[in-house]
């Protein structure tokens, strides 16, 4: 890590405590109270600076994932209860599904993503896409699930999976972040963050991140995650040289 050192940033993240077949859908006109604002469009042309690092959790708060009972569909979802993983921390304090992205510019580029409904559970937990890309939304089980996607206090879909197999896709046009919850299974939570942006990266299970493809130059990054906040900082890209960062969050 002694590279890193001159970069690293100390982030005291404030938990922010927001409640937060093919189908097409659109958002609202609304403003989100974590809404990203919108980016400017770099020159045209891929670069080849790097950004890579890790975000980890340096706090003396101890993190705890709350259990959620299992209260119906038992014979596909379980019995007894699930753990809402809010917190997911590797033993050297790496932060997993932490969203980090560089803030201010744009790109032509869709990136879409899919979650999954399985045993009753969204997986991933955190997915990341662009502004104007699809979310698909797939049931692998064998019960009626009912995602319901929530921004900026308003719900922007509600998408009926009677069936297993069953794909929705959902066109999201406005950056900020969406809650998803399924309307029958109380328990169920994932996040899909949009981002104007086409450089971004979901953390790992040790919080690591690499975004690739930037013109040199000085960026803000932001890292966004559920449970400790959002945070930016700048870094300098230079071509050909990864410039390391580390997000400290507490």
């Amino acid at each position: 890590m002694r590279s890193l050192k001159h970069m690293v940033i100390v982030a005291t993240l404030s938990t922010f405590g927001v409640s937060l077949g093919v189908q097409e859908g659109s958002h609202y006109s609304i403003k989100y109270v974590k809404e990203f604002a919108p980016g400017t469009a770099l020159a045209k042309g891929s670069g080849s600076g790097v950004i890579e690092g890790k975000v980890i959790y340096v706090g003396k708060r101890k993190l705890r994932n709350k259990k959620k009972l299992i209260t119906k569909d038992k014979e596909v979802c379980g019995r007894g209860f699930k753990i809402d993983q809010v917190y997911v921390i590797s033993k050297d304090g790496g932060v997993k599904n932490a969203v980090v992205f560089v803030e201010g510019v744009r790109g032509d580029t869709k990136r879409s993503a899919r979650i999954v409904q399985e045993k009753c559970e969204f997986q991933p937990r955190v997915v990341a896409l662009t502004t104007g890309s699809v979310l698909e939304i797939e049931n692998r089980d064998a019960t009626k699930h009912e995602a319901n996607g929530v921004q900026d206090f308003e719900t922007i879909f509600q998408l009926s999976q009677p069936k297993k197999g069953m794909v929705d896709k959902v066109k999201l046009t406005k950056p900020g972040v969406v809650e998803v919850t399924c309307n029958i299974h109380g328990w169920m939570k994932a996040w899909a963050v949009v981002v104007d942006s086409p450089y971004f990266a979901v953390t790992d299970k040790e919080g690591k991140f690499k975004i690739v493809g930037l013109p040199p130059g000085n960026y803000k990054i932001k890292v966004w995650h559920e449970g400790l906040g959002e945070k930016s900082m700048t870094v300098k890209v230079s071509e050909g040289k990864p410039s390391k960062v580390v997000f400290e969050l507490k």
